[in-house]
């Protein structure tokens, strides 16, 4: 059994939803509290607690830190809020949700996994405000940086990077025992196109219904799903879905079009280790057990 502590930026990009579904219905994983990161995180923190009411789940969660330490001209509104009308759920107001991570920490000591599926910016105020949470956490699972040969089409598709770079280089630079980070370049070896993801959420299961009904408005609009966010909750409960490399990752935070930008140097005394490929077939198989939801093709 692991302890987890989960931050999201969770909305209508419907990779989040499943994470927090996989993390409700992982056997293995305690689930001591959720915080959501970036604009309007009190929507964010509602549409959270539906999910979780879905599951039939309490789980604590607070509303965090709406503002970024390093500001971007982006800074996006949850647009998956609309469908809170079709589910029951709580209202929140913002709090202070580093100070709530750390107290957990600080209540189990060497035990809490922390997975960062947003921007940094709570994680980063944590790891600054309260110095020993480094020493505290038993590891910290994000979903971040990119390091692949081919160039990206804009800077923020690295998003969770780009939307506080700062933030990001505070995370990144940290000393955890345990400290990975999964980046886009294999997050993007898990993509299905719109109507195969649409399978995926067929389903007499009402936690799926919740996270499909969600996600829907971001489906039509992208056309399809990468399942970014769940690679790294499994990877806590199965570590060898991924292959890790040790080194040390760099954001840029002063260039001007380069904001967020990432990159990794091997090291075997680094003090990250990040993600260079998945299993792809074994990652799909634990999702398809774990969320109970009918058989859809991996392409």
């Amino acid at each position: 059994m692991e302890k987890i502590l989960l931050d999201t930026d969770i909305d209508g990009d419907i990779d989040d939803a499943i994470c927090l579904a996989y993390l409700l219905k992982e056997p293995q994983c305690e689930l001591l509290g959720i915080t959501t990161v970036c604009g309007e995180s009190e929507k964010r923190a509602a549409i959270a607690d539906a999910i979780c009411q879905a599951a039939g789940k309490d789980i604590p969660i607070i509303a965090g830190l709406d503002t970024a330490l390093q500001p971007v001209p982006v800074y996006p509104a949850p647009d998956g809020a609309s469908a809170l009308a079709h589910w029951p759920h709580r209202n929140f107001e913002k709090a202070d949700a580093p100070a709530f991570m750390y107290r957990k920490i600080k209540e189990n000591p060497h035990e809490i996994i922390l997975i960062g599926i947003g921007n940094m910016t709570n994680i980063a105020t944590m790891l600054q405000k309260y110095p020993d949470a480094s020493d505290l956490l038993k590891g910290l699972y994000v979903i971040n940086g990119y390091f692949g040969a081919e160039v990206l089409p804009e800077p923020w598709y690295n998003w969770n990077s780009w939307a506080d770079p700062l933030a990001s280089k505070i995370v990144f630079e940290s000393k955890i025992a345990i400290h990975r980070a999964i980046p886009l370049e294999v997050t993007d070896m898990l993509t299905v196109k719109t109507e195969k993801a649409r399978a995926f959420g067929i389903s007499d299961n009402h936690l799926m219904n919740a996270v499909f009904d969600f996600g829907n408005a971001w489906l039509e609009s992208s056309k399809k799903l990468t399942l970014h966010d769940p690679l790294v909750a499994v990877s806590v409960f199965y570590p060898d879905i991924c292959r890790f490399q040790r080194g040390n990752g760099r954001v840029e935070t002063n260039q001007k079009n380069n904001m967020g930008a990432t990159t990794f140097s091997p090291n075997w005394n680094g003090n990250v280790e990040v993600a260079v490929s998945v299993e792809g077939e074994s990652f799909y198989r634990i999702l398809k057990k774990t969320l109970q939801f009918h058989d859809f093709i991996f392409s």
